[in-house]
């Protein structure tokens, strides 16, 4: 055994070399991933405060960096009909520029309220809401689903990023209840998704 060893050390040597090399690739892959994770953004929609149309709509950034939220999509969909409508400003008049605006930093580990889901969706649902929008406002009880989708930039990331999350309206006891559609938030990771949020963002110039 020892003889055998000893003239194949060479051969040996090379091949604990080859099986170290992978296991730092390994380590290297595992460090990417991992640092991936933490620097991507992560942002959670929630119903809050309620459980019907008067709850608050929180967005919490979960990220390890602050975010800036730049814009805010409702899609509506009713028994007429799908369409969305950017809801950033907040059209009540109002002097205060905090009160006026839904659009602004938001440091990581923290939430904002950013309205009641019927102030989110009312202005959907005006005859103005958009190319198939002759849907008067009082027409809550027409609401199948609410879409929240959020857009923001992220660190010194050249892509926006957003994360968006679908609640279903329940009728109980002539009750509007929110449920979320799924459990989570859905997160835009990928490029194309990323890339096609410019375009939201512009059409809420």
């Amino acid at each position: 055994m020892w003889n055998w060893i000893a003239g194949n050390h060479q051969v040996i040597s090379a091949l604990a070399s080859i099986a170290m090399l992978f296991v730092w690739i390994a380590y290297l892959q595992v460090f990417v991933s991992s640092y991936r994770r933490q620097k991507r953004s992560n942002i959670l929609i929630n119903r809050g405060a309620g459980s019907g149309l008067e709850a608050r709509c929180l967005i919490s950034n979960m990220s390890a960096e602050a975010i800036y939220i730049e814009s805010l999509i409702v899609t509506v969909e009713t028994s007429e009909g799908r369409w969305n409508r950017p809801v950033t400003e907040v059209l009540e008049g109002r002097s205060d520029l905090d009160l006026k605006t839904r659009q602004g930093p938001l440091q990581a580990g923290r939430f904002v309220d950013i309205g009641s889901f019927q102030s989110l969706v009312e202005p959907a649902l005006q005859r103005d809401a958009g190319p198939r929008g002759a849907v008067a406002s009082d027409v809550l009880e027409n609401l199948v689903a609410i879409e929240i989708k959020v857009i923001a930039a992220h660190g010194s990331e050249d892509l926006l990023t957003g994360a968006t999350r679908w609640f279903d309206l329940i009728r109980r006891e002539d009750r509007l209840l929110l449920r979320g559609h799924a459990v989570g938030t859905r997160q835009i990771r990928s490029r194309k998704g990323r890339e096609k949020l410019r375009i939201d963002v512009e059409a809420d110039l």
